[in-house]
């Protein structure tokens, strides 16, 4: 029976590592907004698409539309 228990609660334990956890998720973004204290929200936006943030947690630390962000990466292509 103990196995059949361990086997249920491995899904549970896989799901929990793809999401995340709060506090985690708390501590990328304050670290983001570290590291883009100084720029101005466009530079920002890149560095953070660059790092790997999505477009909605670009938005949601910036403060910005996700339309923004997407401009911003339409414009860093057109300049190369």
């Amino acid at each position: 029976m103990a196995k059949k228990a361990a086997r249920k609660r491995a899904p549970v334990a896989d799901e929990a590592a793809d999401r995340g956890t709060p506090a985690l998720d708390k501590i990328a973004g304050l670290l983001a907004l570290i590291a883009t204290r100084d720029m101005d929200k466009e530079s920002a936006g890149l560095k953070l698409d660059a790092i790997g943030f999505t477009s909605h947690e670009i938005s949601a630390l910036l403060d910005v539309n996700e339309n923004f962000v997407r401009v911003a990466r339409h414009r860093k292509s057109k300049k190369r």
